[in-house]
């Protein structure tokens, strides 16, 4: 089965068995009542198309960030107020469309450069009617996954030990061409387990895996070459992800 088209069919939810379609190349599930999406569907490896329009998402599993063959991803009408960190890290992903998203007000600095329709993302709201982690700089703010634990800034010398710990562990298992398959429940929490099978994101300056802390960087959308192209229809800002000081620091969007 290459195509499923599932649209004003009023679904709640996507079974997870659709991970186990591995010739899946197009899911087009638009105008349901979906609240979630299953991780598994990062396991559709040659999924190109995935369509989720007008349904009632609050937000992408970052899993999904790790599909081989995505080229375009579509997920307007929604209820999103963060996108996953490495979204657009793939070079195979090239179209994103998540236009009137209302709370959306960052998009990954992955994405610039990349075919997106962000029209009616950004309205005014107040922080506080949204119970998610949030970073401010200047009169701009956006809010942050909910698996973000910490957030650095350019003062910070010394990470958490949770965080040095996990990328200490991941480097070692990586380098040393161990599967991490052999790590466990038992030797570590389910929730850290997964982590390291799937960090939170890679630093968008050196491609640093990032377990529980990130150093952000805005960038005002209107402010860059591409406002042009959306002529004053979204506020939203390009957010960097950083894993330290230094690479805050140099991050540079336009280089």
């Amino acid at each position: 089965m290459n195509i499923i088209r599932m649209q004003f069919i009023l679904i709640l939810i996507l079974v997870v068995e659709v991970g186990d379609l591995k010739e899946l190349q197009t899911l087009d599930i638009s105008t349901n009542r979906l609240l979630t999406l299953p991780e598994r569907l990062h396991l559709c490896l040659s999924l190109q198309y995935l369509a989720a329009d007008r349904n009632r998402l609050w937000s992408v599993p970052r899993h999904l960030c790790q599909l081989p063959s995505l080229n375009e991803l579509s997920m307007a009408g929604n209820r999103l107020a963060f996108l996953p960190l490495d979204l657009g890290r793939s070079r195979e992903l090239q179209y994103v469309y998540v236009d009137n998203n209302f709370h959306l007000k960052g998009l990954p600095s992955y994405l610039y450069n990349k075919v997106i329709g962000c029209s009616g993302c950004g309205a005014p709201i107040q922080v506080s009617e949204v119970k998610l982690l949030s970073f401010s700089s200047g009169h701009l703010t956006v809010f942050l996954p909910a698996e973000v634990k910490a957030i650095g800034t350019e003062s910070d010398r010394v990470l958490p030990l949770q965080e040095l710990a996990m990328r200490s562990l991941h480097h070692t298992c990586h380098s040393s061409l161990n599967d991490l398959n052999f790590l466990s429940p038992i030797s570590l929490p389910r929730s850290l387990l997964e982590l390291l099978h799937c960090p939170l994101g890679h630093c968008h300056r050196c491609s640093e895996p990032m377990f529980t802390i990130v150093y952000p960087k805005l960038f005002p959308l209107r402010e860059t070459p591409m406002a042009g192209l959306h002529q004053g229809r979204t506020t939203v800002s390009f957010v960097a992800y950083c894993c330290s000081t230094q690479c805050l620091q140099t991050f540079d969007l336009l280089s």
